[in-house]
Parts: structure tokens; sequence; C-alpha cells
């Protein structure tokens, strides 16, 4: 199982064992209902039940705004906060460590842990309200105490699922920079052989047939035919060592497409949904790692900043230019902010004569186009 569907799969077990907690919170209310004032009971049912919705939103595995989850969550509480000042049963704190498990994943820690005190001294207030302040003494402490504890547990278990996401990403990342590192010094290696081919055996082999040729000229009768078909042999071989270095030549050219697919092929999240021509392939090395580099970037930043759930990666290969276009569907943003990683990315494709865009707006994700000049094949 990934990170991701381990995240997934705590956000599922937050969900319904959140919504067993909730229907057992308001049981002692159903099991003496004939008790309860209607007045009272009419404002404390729909706050229930607006809780019960607000939280199997923000609970699931679903990804939505950060704006509108905090929102979703103060909703909760408020809701807490008035089902308390109604109809209190001195279990309603349960309900806000619910929500305080759910800061985990969208808040820093010390904001969690602000968030959980103003909620609790709320749950005092209605408290007091309902009952008196002694209650709300003697039962805002132990949920305060088992909110934060919920709340840090989760902060771990979102901690540990985040290094190990990245861990999974930064390892696929190193698969396909060492898939494109093992072809480059294959081609290499190749390249090496074609010249030692062409110089040295190459070199010798002319020597010998401009020799041949000059011994046919001094012979005759039947010591001629020898030497005329060592003539012969002689081109048929200097004929296979050219096409032999030509191809070598040829296989310097990178398969580009087998390190981007081993990186994008790993990556736990976001899905990346590569479309790429059949015959990628560069004879740059230098130009081969940095098209993965910033296929790398585009990723990471859709992971890290975006909050993605889906990639599309578009790489086409035309004369002379391979281009990147990319879109994901995560939360955009009001103004691309140019870090450090875009600002590099930026840099090492203007240096190679390339240049990159990037576009966003709320709701809408990131756009990236990057274009970068290529030599032509053999």
């Amino acid at each position: 199982m990934s990170a991701t569907d381990e995240t997934r799969e705590h956000h599922r077990l937050l969900r319904w064992g959140g919504l067993a907690a909730w229907l057992g919170v308001g049981l002692p209310v159903w099991i003496q209902i004939s008790s309860v004032t209607p007045g009272r009971f009419a404002v404390w049912l729909p706050s229930w039940l607006l809780f019960a919705a607000a939280f199997w939103l923000t609970a699931g595995d679903r990804e939505i705004p950060r704006n509108v989850a905090l929102a979703l969550l103060a909703f909760q509480a408020a809701c807490v906060t008035v089902v308390v000042g109604f109809l209190c049963t001195g279990f309603e704190g349960t309900l806000l460590v619910l929500v305080a498990m759910q800061f985990a994943s969208r808040v820093s820690r010390r904001a969690g842990l602000a968030w959980i005190g103003m909620q609790t001294l709320l749950l005092g207030v209605a408290i007091g309200i309902h009952w008196s302040p002694r209650p709300a003494f003697l039962l805002v402490p132990p949920y305060l105490g088992f909110q934060i504890l919920a709340f840090l547990v989760f902060v771990a278990l979102e901690r540990e699922a985040r290094g190990r996401e990245e861990l999974a990403r930064t390892n696929a990342e190193l698969r396909s920079a060492r898939e494109l590192l093992a072809q480059s010094s294959r081609a290499a290696e190749r390249l090496r052989i074609a010249r030692e081919l062409h110089d040295a055996v190459g070199h010798r082999l002319v020597a010998l047939s401009l020799n041949l040729e000059v011994a046919s000229h001094r012979v005759e009768g039947d010591a001629l035919e020898p030497i005329q078909v060592a003539q012969s042999l002689n081109r048929q071989v200097l004929t296979d060592i050219g096409e032999i270095v030509d191809t070598l030549g040829r296989a310097q050219r990178l398969d580009l497409r087998r390190a981007l697919e081993a990186m994008t092929g790993e990556i736990p999240r976001p899905h990346v949904h590569l479309r790429l021509p059949e015959d990628l392939a560069v004879e740059d090395a230098g130009v081969a790692h940095l098209l993965l580099r910033c296929c790398q970037e585009i990723v990471t930043n859709a992971a890290k900043h975006a909050g993605a759930e889906n990639l599309w990666l578009d790489i086409t290969q035309e004369d002379g230019a391979i281009e990147v276009r990319a879109r994901d569907d995560g939360n955009g943003a009001e103004a691309v902010a140019a870090g450090r990683g875009l600002a590099g990315m930026r840099e090492r494709l203007e240096s190679a004569g390339g240049k990159l865009e990037v576009s966003t707006r709320p709701g809408m994700g990131f756009a990236v186009a990057a274009l970068v000049p290529v030599r032509r094949g053999v």
C-alpha cells in the first residue's frame, strides 16, 4: 500500500469511526426524547445533523480547498457549541475530538493547538450556560486532553505519510536519473568504440587498400588475382566498418521515454498521465538530463504546492525542439510564486536556449509550458 493509499485509509477510518461516535453522542438524547423540551430539540436536531454533514465532507479522502475545509471545521465546532447549549448530555466533547483530528493535515501544530484551546473554551462556556460552572470545570480538562492527544497522533501519522510519500517520489526520481545515466554511459562507450573503429581500424584498412592498389600495378599474371580479391575484401570490410560506426552513432540517442516512465510510474501522488512520442530520444545527454529534471520539478510542485491528485504531462518532439506541457487539478493560486525550484528550472532552460511559462488561477490548478531546443537526430 502506498503512502497516499494509507492516508486515504486513515481518512476513511476517521469518517466511519467519527460517524459512530456522532451517533453515540446523540443516542442519550433520543433515549430520553420524551422528556426533552420541543423547542430545545428543534434547535438541537438540525445542529446535530449539520455537524454530521460537514464532518462527512471534511473527513473523507476527497480533496477540498484548504480555506473551505477550515470554514467547515469552524462550522462543526459551532454546531457542537449549539448542541451543548441546548441539550447537553456531557458527551459532546467527543465531537470536538473529531474536529481536532482533522486539523492535523490542514494547519500547523501551533495553530491547531490554539484552535483546540478556543473551541474547548467555547465548550466550557456552553456547558456553564446549560448547567453551571462546576460541570464545566469538571468536563473541560479531560476533553482538552483528549483533543490534544488526538491532534498530535494524527500530526504524527500525517508526517509519516508525507515522509513516505516524499521518499517514494525521491526514489522514483533517482531511478529515472539512474536509467538516464546508464543510457548515457552506454552511449559514451558505444561512441568510444565507434571512434576507435573509425580512427584506428579504418585508418589501417585505408592504408592497406592503398598498398594493395600499388601492388596491383606492379604484378601481372597469376599473382594479380589474389591481390584483386584482397582489394575487394578490403573494400567490403571498410563498408562494414562504416555501417557499424553509423549504427553506433545512431545508438547514441538517449531513450528519454524510458527514464520518464521510470519516474512517473512510481510516483505515489499525484497520478501522472504521461503522453509522449514512441521514439522520444535526444543525442545530447545534457539536454536529456535537463528535460528529466524539468519534468521532476513539475511533478514535485504538483504534489507539494498544488495539492493535486492528477497531473497531465504531455511531451511533443518536433524538428529542433522538445516541448513539455503540464497541467494539474490542484487548488491553484492568485499568482505564481517563483520559488527556488521554478527559478532554477527557468534558469537552466534559458541557459540551454529554451523558455518556461507558468500560469495559474484559484481552483484551476497550475499549467506549465517548457520548450528546449535539441539537435536533430542522425
